[in-house]
């Protein structure tokens, strides 16, 4: 198969790309910075001399530069099987009253405005091809989850379960496939405030994080192989299930899990 992955020069989209190369299908990687597309591709290309890999840098804010992504994949790949969905902006974690405009304003137009460009432009695509799944990547708000100081991103998530949902509605009895995507709690530096922004708070979320949150490396195998078998409109793969929640819980009172320290957090 041939996938095309959004943020994907680092943290899961990185992973999710290596995983699709392992099971020998081809990728294109894209990211807004070209420079990381380019080291990204050569890294990879080193690693998987037998698969064909390409890049193109995409800012998904901007709909020429999601058509220039698509363009390349059918250039370099011939078709797009599996579109990712999956770049991203978390923002600062501050209370919203404290956030400067254009933080929020940007978190918006990546992860709802953005999204959308690719849907746009991906589904005309797949349906002139003749099939395709394009998966949308939830994120904690998209079930309604609140927590203080991400507003903006759980705001956002939220909105992305509901235009996954009514995308689905709209592609029924169509050749795509509109569907979800949602990786739980991985650690990356999304999830990681830098130094100067870990107090108290960050203590207090770690013990959490300790029991629920998982590496890149652990996650996305699953994520991937759920993505190759998933047949359907509206299916979704999700790691973090409730009951995996609490049988995580559970286990947490005899056994202590240290996610952060092997990986230098």
């Amino acid at each position: 198969m041939n996938i095309v992955i959004t943020g994907s020069t680092k943290g899961i989209g990185l992973g999710m790309a290596r995983e699709f190369l392992k099971r020998g299908h081809d990728v294109v990687i894209s990211s807004r910075r070209a420079d990381a597309v380019d080291t990204t591709v050569t890294e990879l290309r080193a690693e998987f001399p037998d698969r064909r890999i390409a890049g193109q840098s995409c800012d998904v804010v901007e709909y020429a530069a999601v058509e220039a992504l698509w363009e390349c994949a059918v250039r370099e790949l011939g078709q797009v099987d599996i579109w990712v969905n999956n770049a991203g902006r978390d923002g600062t974690k501050v209370p919203f009253f404290a956030l400067p405009p254009e933080d929020y304003v940007q978190t918006v137009q990546t992860n709802v405005i953005g999204m959308m460009h690719c849907c746009r432009v991906v589904i005309p695509g797949m349906y002139k091809q003749g099939s395709g799944k394009i998966f949308n990547m939830e994120g904690f708000g998209s079930n309604g989850q609140v927590r203080p100081a991400i507003a903006p991103y759980g705001t956002t998530k939220y909105a992305v379960k509901y235009l996954t949902k009514a995308l689905a509605l709209e592609l029924k009895n169509t050749p795509v496939q509109m569907c979800y995507l949602s990786p739980g709690i991985v650690v990356t530096d999304m999830l990681v405030p830098p130094p100067d922004q870990r107090g108290e708070g960050w203590e207090r979320s770690k013990k959490i994080l300790n029991i629920l949150a998982d590496t890149v490396e652990t996650v996305t195998p699953f994520l991937v192989e759920g993505m190759l078998k998933a047949n359907k409109n509206g299916a979704a793969v999700r790691w973090l299930t409730p009951g995996k929640v609490r049988r995580r819980f559970a286990t947490s009172l005899f056994r202590k899990r240290d996610i952060f320290g092997p990986l230098g957090f």
